[in-house]
């Protein structure tokens, strides 16, 4: 079974539109899909028709609204597999939502020192920054699944690391940098074994193949419905029924209450107690009708689809000398995802040359800072496909890496931008380390796959050296090169209006596409300024020690 996106592309009226009279390319699938027609469609309907609160209303639009919204849950229960029903479908406002219901459900009422979390180093950062704090709190062990040369999970390490003190495995089903597949059903039949319960990130499996929660006997799976042809704002929790009935509330108010006194309370049965509040309910109804549309295509094709325009695109992108891809090998199944970087572009720079010509696609580290730490790298740029991506669209993206250091020097230098960001690029001031710092800030911290360093040396207060590394984008480079030069000489204080330096210096006069590129070295130099006056210690204060949990792919 394949998918024909010629024969669907009109389902979705965004895939028309240009970018400054560029037609769209839009691969970046793995963040979000775009929204067909017949689900959007719902929204205007359920507001046209059917719009008031669910349960407890004894009139018939509340009647018809419960019923819509309890079908809903039905429906991706029948989606993923899971038989019993809406009873174990919770619906959440995303994925990330879903995996801290478990963590602090779960986790903070039973955790203890003794305990350990098993997670994987390819886990994205609403999975493992959320386990690692609730490990903190609670005082278990966190232990970490090794990713190999090749983008596998080692399940050797995965046995090792499970023992029966493991309270809880967390494992990504499909990795959204690596497009590896993990063995979910391997790793849960360990853990089973030992008595620890299982969480599947199923973020970037449930949207493009099919998941049947029962064959992989998944305890927990969390997933979005923006990465599904769903709309934003609604994410769904699976729970095996007997669990969620033991698992306390996430959240607390209306709709979630059975009864409750002035002394104490009582919850409702799953999934609304889990629900406080006015639900998503148009949401709701909506990635039901997402489902539909998907299950109509069929999910084997939807794979099936994403699997062959991968494999074509590593082909092109390896037959390049100047390009390095991430990931399984070629051949082996992946997911629609190939994460790749081109030797002296940094992923920003060519992400803005492909936006020219407008190809979107994502650069960073994809909140996956830890695997690309692994792979000593600071970010990737990502292209990511679904089922309405075409071949020609992947040879549009290939094509475009074409010449691309010239590219980005005449794009730093177009009128664009102020004139000072090809000055300082080209000819950056004060770059190096220095040998005796009073303090050093790393820019890792802003998690955009920006990789550069401050190293400041005050005397008497006043910065007698300054200097910076960077492997940065050419913006941000050119700005902590404006930085050092402007602050040299100057008292430490100065520091503490870097960002007002910068707009006094360049103004608006660059692409408000590239404002984080532009504000970036300043913040980080006034936090650095900031905790050294504080009297912070300053011996290299690193941000990155405490990663942004809201951050999405």
């Amino acid at each position: 079974m394949h998918t024909d996106p010629a024969a669907i592309r009109d389902d979705f009226p965004i895939l028309d539109r240009t970018v400054d009279g560029t037609p769209l390319i839009y691969l970046d699938n793995a963040a979000t899909t775009q929204t067909p027609t017949p689900v959007y469609d719902v929204f205007r309907e359920y507001y046209e028709h059917t719009n008031a609160n669910v349960h407890r209303g004894i009139h018939e639009l509340s009647h018809e609204a419960s019923v819509a919204y309890e079908s809903a849950h039905e429906r991706i229960a029948d989606f993923i597999g899971a038989s019993g029903g809406l009873g174990e479908i919770v619906f959440t406002k995303n994925a990330t939502e879903a995996v801290n219901l478990v963590a602090y459900g779960y986790g903070m009422a039973t955790f203890e020192p003794g305990d350990n979390v098993v997670v994987t180093e390819m886990e994205h950062h609403a999975s493992l920054v959320t386990w690692q704090q609730v490990a903190k709190r609670t005082g278990a062990e966190i232990r970490y699944v090794r990713v190999d040369d090749d983008g596998h999970l080692d399940v050797d390490h995965a046995a090792e690391l499970i023992d029966d003190d493991t309270a809880m495995v967390s494992v990504v089903h499909v990795s959204n940098v690596l497009g590896t597949i993990n063995p979910v059903r391997e790793i849960a039949d360990i853990a089973h074994d030992h008595g620890s319960l299982v969480f599947v990130d199923g973020a970037q499996s449930v949207p493009n193949r099919p998941v049947d929660v029962e064959a992989l006997d998944a305890d927990f799976l969390g997933f979005s419905g923006h990465k599904m042809a769903g709309p934003t704002g609604i994410g769904v929790l699976y729970g095996k029924r007997h669990l969620l009935e033991t698992l306390e509330p996430f959240h607390y108010g209306g709709e979630m209450i059975r009864h409750v006194t002035f002394e104490t309370s009582t919850w409702n049965e799953p999934p609304w107690k889990f629900e406080a509040g006015t639900p998503p309910i148009a949401e709701g109804i909506a990635l039901g009708a997402a489902a539909d549309y998907l299950d109509a295509i069929g999910m084997e094709a939807v794979a099936a689809h994403e699997n062959e325009l991968a494999q074509y695109a590593l082909d092109r992108l390896t037959a390049r000398d100047d390009v390095a891809v991430y990931g399984v090998p070629a051949g082996e199944e992946r997911t629609g995802l190939v994460s790749f970087n081109v030797d002296g572009v940094h992923g920003h720079d060519l992400s803005s040359l492909l936006n020219d010509r407008g190809i979107a696609v994502r650069a960073g580290d994809h909140c996956t800072q830890p695997l690309h730490d692994s792979l000593e790298i600071p970010g990737s740029v990502r292209a990511s496909f679904y089922l309405y991506t075409t071949r020609a669209e992947v040879d549009a993206l290939v094509d475009a890496l074409e010449n691309p250091r010239e590219r980005r020097d005449a794009f730093v230098a177009s009128d664009r931008f102020h004139d000072r960001f090809a000055d300082h690029y080209q000819d950056p001031r004060n770059a190096g380390t220095l040998a005796d710092p009073t303090f050093t800030k790393h820019s890792a911290e802003t998690s955009c796959g920006d990789d550069g360093e401050f190293f400041v040396r005050v005397e008497d207060g006043v910065i007698e050296a300054i200097g910076f590394e960077s492997e940065s984008c050419a913006v941000s480079t050119a700005v902590a090169s404006m930085v050092a030069e402007a602050l040299r000489g100057e008292p430490i204080t100065a520091a503490l209006e870097a960002e007002t330096i910068v707009e006094d210096l360049v103004g608006d006069a660059y692409p408000d596409l590239r404002r984080d590129c532009v504000r970036g070295p300043a913040t980080v130099i006034q936090s650095a300024a900031r905790d050294h006056l504080d009297g912070g210690d300053p011996a290299a204060v690193r941000l990155a020690d405490t990663p942004n949990v809201g951050q999405t792919d």
